[in-house]
């Protein structure tokens, strides 16, 4: 995955002609909440630094160079005398900005002494005025609303010329420095780089750019937990540092979407070189702007995000491979909750083929979200979601065509159709989604139906058109049982509005025992209502018929027993139009 990212890396700097400096250099603004620049301004004459005041500007896109921000570690100072403005601005002063200057007490420093002189004399300034500074900074962002987060940096005048830091050699020098000199401090000389694969002159072995690979645990160790052996580990030349630095940067900015509400990276893979896979799909993968255009157009989804682009990669040639990366960020900290890795884009048209084929059948659009339904929240009352390792889970088989376990998904879907059942919600809008995630995982054979030849009946044209999941005489005879139930409850709501019958459905934990005792009584309870018309003889006499086909010592789960028995329920209507073809059916014909 890491060689993938620097891939991707690598691409953007090659398409953009970017330089090293420029892969570097971090936006400060680049959550788009740093809309403001404080510029602490000194005046350079004749070699002597004075300081000239403290302004307030807009920030600026185009100046990102030149404010040549970088972060460094969070109680230090930054990698550059730029910083954003923390909660405690005097802080953000003394350790961000002034605390910069420290490196010139380093004795391997290596700069030209005009150069020092230059930095020297800033730092004196910033000493002599820091009080002043630090009030101006102080009143500027209590003048300033809350929701605009500000940057604090230097200007520093030259003949008539306001400079910024970036415009000085001797800060993007030792920008370049500094960058290095915390990953030379676990490097070897004249190793193998693990991306590139090359011999090269200087490795590095303590590589952070992902959070979640550190040489504190047990499991990153090698050689006995001597720190000095870690490279062995991950070794990384200084070329392929940048590039894998630039693709994450770039995935996080671009190519980071949600499924289903959960975040991840999408990182493509090219298994025979760049040169096999078109412009266009490179554009995808380097091109900010090509990706936005993409986003914006109306395009089918599988996940439920308005900006996922996965209906166009499908397109592509099997030459590239897709990861999904689901990362989870805990302050600074990250998490992997799964890793997706090698899916092919003739995987994902599979994949569109099955959702359309859904959307066909039910006249609906099935997304992912159908699946999420069920594996969201173990408890509806629940504030997080705790299940999002069950749905990854499947999401996972899916993509990588591994069989999902029936009987556990059908735990699931009767979870949330009882939760609705009971507490009197439309639960029907759940039976539908669960045979709509049936018919899709069936259709893509990572579920199978059990299927048995029957006589030719009245309904077999409406079991046709849902597939193999009604191709069995006890899943046809619950269905229709289901429907039957449902026309008697319509009945008593009209009469009575109530359905006193509900209670002999027992919360949909029926058994065999209990299914077979239900045909009579919803017969007498039509009887009684004097509605046990042609139309619902006809539908009992057919559910009867299939039951009886069924026989005693049924194997199926109560869950399964009950979903198909709920299903009957869900699409009545259906079922209506059959048993009453020369009435336009309604609920107030019931």
């Amino acid at each position: 995955m890491l060689s993938a990212v620097k891939e991707v890396g690598k691409l953007v700097i090659e398409r953009e002609g970017r330089s090293l400096l420029d892969v570097l250099i971090e936006n400060p603004n680049s959550n788009g909440s740093y809309k403001k620049v404080i510029a602490i301004v000194l005046e350079q004459k004749n070699g002597q630094v004075r300081f000239a005041g403290v302004e307030q500007e807009d920030y600026e896109e185009a100046k990102v160079a030149r404010y040549l921000y970088r972060k460094g570690a969070a109680r230090g100072a930054d990698i550059t005398p730029t910083a954003r403005i923390t909660d405690k601005p005097e802080f953000t002063f003394d350790m961000k900005i002034l605390g910069w200057f420290g490196i010139l007490d380093e004795k391997k420093l290596d700069i030209s002494k005009e150069k020092r002189d230059l930095l020297g004399g800033i730092r004196n300034e910033l000493k002599k005025n820091g009080d002043f500074i630090k009030k101006e900074i102080l009143r500027i962002r209590q003048e300033t609303p809350k929701r605009d987060n500000l940057i604090v940096t230097l200007k520093i005048k030259q003949d008539n010329e306001l400079k910024y830091v970036g415009d000085f050699e001797v800060f993007k020098k030792l920008l370049l420095a500094k960058v290095n000199e915390k990953d030379m401090r676990n490097s070897e000389r004249n190793k193998i780089c693990s991306l590139c694969g090359e011999r090269k002159d200087v490795i590095f072995g303590k590589i952070d750019t992902y959070a979640f690979y550190t040489l504190d645990k047990p499991g990153y160790i090698t050689g006995g937990f001597d720190e000095k052996k870690a490279w062995r580990n991950f070794p990384v030349c200084p070329e392929c540092k940048v590039a894998l630095e630039e693709g994450k940067k770039f995935i996080e900015n671009n190519l980071t979407f949600k499924f289903c509400g959960i975040q991840y990276n999408l990182i493509p893979k090219f298994i025979v070189g760049k040169e096999a896979v078109s412009d266009e799909i490179l554009d995808i993968f380097s091109d900010t702007s090509k990706i936005f255009s993409l986003k914006e157009r109306v395009i089918r989804k599988i996940a439920d995000d308005e900006e996922e682009i996965l209906d166009v990669l499908k397109d592509a040639k099997d030459t590239l491979t897709l990861n999904f990366l689901f990362l989870q960020k805990m302050n600074s900290a990250e998490r992997i909750l799964l890793l997706i890795e090698d899916v092919f884009p003739s995987r994902l048209r599979r994949i569109f083929e099955a959702k359309e084929y859904v959307d066909g059948v039910y006249g609906e659009n099935f997304t992912f979200k159908n699946i999420r339904n069920f594996f969201s929240k173990s408890d509806s009352n629940k504030r997080n979601f705790d299940l999002d390792g069950y749905f990854l889970d499947i999401t996972d088989r899916i993509f990588k065509v591994r069989p999902v376990d029936y009987g556990f998904l059908m735990q699931f879907i009767m979870k949330r159709v009882r939760d609705d059942f009971i507490n009197d919600r439309y639960f029907y809008s759940a039976v539908k989604n669960g045979l709509m995630v049936l018919t899709f995982l069936e259709n893509l054979d990572l579920i199978k139906m059990e299927e048995e030849k029957m006589e030719e009946r009245i309904f077999d044209g409406l079991f046709r058109k849902y597939g193999p999941a009604f191709e069995t005489p006890l899943k046809r005879g619950l269905f229709l049982l289901g429907s039957l139930t449902e026309l008697l409850l319509r009945k008593q709501y009209k009469e009575r509005e109530a359905k006193p019958f509900m209670k002999n459905l027992k919360s949909l934990k029926m058994t065999e025992k209990d299914f077979k005792g239900l045909l009579p009584k919803i017969q007498n309870k039509l009887e009684e209502y004097d509605s046990f018309d042609r139309g619902k003889r006809t539908l009992a006499a057919e559910a009867a018929n299939y039951l009886l086909q069924a026989g005693d010592n049924w194997k199926m789960t109560v869950d399964e027993m009950n979903f198909y028995f709920a299903s009957g329920m869900d699409l009545v209507d259906e079922v209506a139009k059959i048993i009453y073809p020369d009435r336009e059916h309604s609920g107030e014909l019931i």
